[in-house]
Order: structure tokens, then sequence, then C-alpha cells
């Protein structure tokens, strides 16, 4: 479909210049035919056959009905072949946006396959294996965890899946005040439990910081967000959160040691299904819906989010929402 397009816009064009040569060459003999029967009717009624071209008005009008009749001729078929221009123009741009929303779809298709069997088939493993086998309690002990561990990765895959589908279906946010150091703090608990390896160092300037927010949402924004670090950064994770109030905004801050986004990925990645490199070989977890979530949240929210490099390396984002 996309090269029958082509061939038919492509035909037109060269249609187009045909014509317009055409047409041209045409009134110039119009021109010339026309300036050749008034010289004849100038040359019966003067008896004169030295009048010059461009001096008696009659030439004159018939050079410049010509000259006008050529720019006319021109004009349109610039303005014909600039709009078959831009016809081609945008079927390229959006055959190249189909194709990249195919790509990001298949992607986000292997991932959540993957995303989805993998947690699954661990947990069948281990439960098999605590079924047919007589383990110490130790041993025991920690396969429980195990088992703990990918259902709270199977539930957090669910609850991302479930969110971006209410995101994008006209999610009704409750708003009340919220605590968002204590919500922080809460987030920070959960993850240390998880994941006890995790270095996280927390920062805020006052005690207590209101904000009117959904808090479901709040607490998806940063769950997210560490989500993110430990997922890009080489164990153990580093991160480092601060909250500051900013007279009636408050700023949020998230960042980590790990492998940095390139600046030219720096606005794709809060993108729905957005994920650099290949699906297939690709070693790290995830379905490319943690941050377009949190950039619609904060959306939501009337705030804004930037994504920075951190130093000496890893990311930085900085969110900022007004706190009424």
């Amino acid at each position: 479909m996309k090269f029958l397009s082509y061939g038919v816009m492509i035909y037109m064009l060269l249609a187009l210049i045909w014509w317009t040569i055409l047409l041209t060459k045409n009134n110039r003999l119009l021109q010339e035919k026309s300036i050749a029967l008034a010289l004849n009717e100038i040359e019966q009624k003067t008896s004169s056959s030295t009048l010059h071209v461009g001096v008696h008005p009659t030439l004159i009008r018939i050079q410049e009905e010509h000259k006008k009749k050529k720019n006319m001729i021109l004009g349109e078929g610039m303005v014909f072949g600039i709009s078959l221009i831009l016809g081609l123009w945008f079927i390229q741009k959006a055959y190249n946006k189909e194709i990249e929303n195919t790509n990001k779809q298949k992607n986000f298709l292997l991932s959540v396959t993957h995303e989805l069997k993998s947690p699954i088939a661990s947990i069948n493993l281990i439960t098999e294996t605590l079924l047919k086998r007589t383990l110490p309690k130790d041993k025991v002990d920690d396969l429980h965890s195990s088992i703990l561990s990918e259902s709270t990765r199977l539930e957090k895959l669910i609850s991302n899946l479930l969110l971006a589908s209410r995101i994008n279906n006209a999610y009704q946010y409750n708003f009340e005040p919220v605590d968002i150091v204590s919500i922080t703090e809460n987030i920070i608990k959960t993850t240390k439990m998880q994941h006890p390896e995790v270095n996280i160092k927390f920062s805020y300037t006052v005690e207590k910081m209101n904000l009117n927010a959904d808090k479901e949402a709040i607490v998806s924004v940063l769950t997210n967000l560490i989500e993110n670090s430990i997922k890009y950064s080489s164990a153990p994770a580093f991160i480092e959160i601060n909250i500051i109030q900013q007279n009636k905004n408050i700023g949020l801050e998230v960042a980590d040691l790990g492998f940095g986004i390139p600046d030219h990925e720096k606005l794709k990645v809060i993108e729905q299904f957005y994920r650099t490199g290949n699906e297939e070989t690709r070693q790290t977890k995830g379905t490319g819906l943690g941050l377009y979530i949190v950039d619609k949240i904060v959306e939501a929210h009337k705030g804004s989010l930037k994504i920075y490099d951190n130093y000496p390396k890893g990311t930085r984002i900085a969110i900022n929402l007004p706190s009424k």
C-alpha cells in the first residue's frame, strides 16, 4: 500500500511537470501568434513596418497577459507540486510511525509474555520442590521467601498493566491531602524488605509535607521510580531520594548511579511501551510502562517531570508538584 501510494504520487508529480512545460510552451506560442496578428493589424492601419514589439499599447497588453498566464501556470504548478511532496512526506511519516508503534507493541507483548511466564514458572517449580522433597526448615523458609518475591513481582506487573489501562481510559483521580514524606518512608521500608541489598538515602526539608493528590497514584509514581533505579543499576543499587518544599510546590527527586539514559532517548522513555534495545536480547526486566505511568500521573496532578544525567553516572528524575 505504501509503495502504491508512492507510485501514484510520483506519477502525478511527473504528469504535473509535463503539463506545466506543455502549458508554458502553448502560452508562448499563443503570445507569438497574438503579437503577429496585432502587428499585422497595426501595419495595415498605420502603413508602418518598423514598429517595435514593446512600443504599441496593444503589444504591451499582449506581453503583460502572457506574463500573467506564465506566472499563474508556474504558481499553480508549484503549489500543486509542493502539495504532492508534502503528501509523500506525510505518507512516509505515518508509515514510520506505524512501524514504530508496531515494533513497540511487539516488544511489549514479548516483554509481558516473559514477565508473566517467568514468575509463574518459578512459583510452580518451587511448589513442586516443596511437595516432592522433604527439606530442612531454613531451606523451606528460603523457598517460601522466593515464592513471596515472585508473587509480589507478578502483582506489581499486573498492577502496572491495569493502571496503564485505566489511565488510557479516563481514570478518575481521588484527590485528597496526603503526606508525601510518610508515603515515601513506607515505600522505602517495603523496598528494603524485598531488596535488602539496595542502598537508599532519603532526605527531606520539612517533617510533614501535605500534597493534594491521589494517594494510590503517588504510591505508583514512587514505586515505579525506585524499581526503575534498581532495575537499571548494577547490584547493589544506590538510590537517593530528596523531597523539597518550594513555596507552593513540592520537589521530588530520585537519583541513581545506574546505566543512565542517552540524551536522544530522554524524551522517548516516557512513551508507552518504549524500551531501548531488542526485546529478545535485552537482559533487564520490564514492560515499558513505568515512566509512561509516572508521566501521566504527574501531568494529571498539574506537575512537571524532567530527566537529567546524574553525576558521576546514572539518572536523576525531577518531579515538581503543586502542594495545593
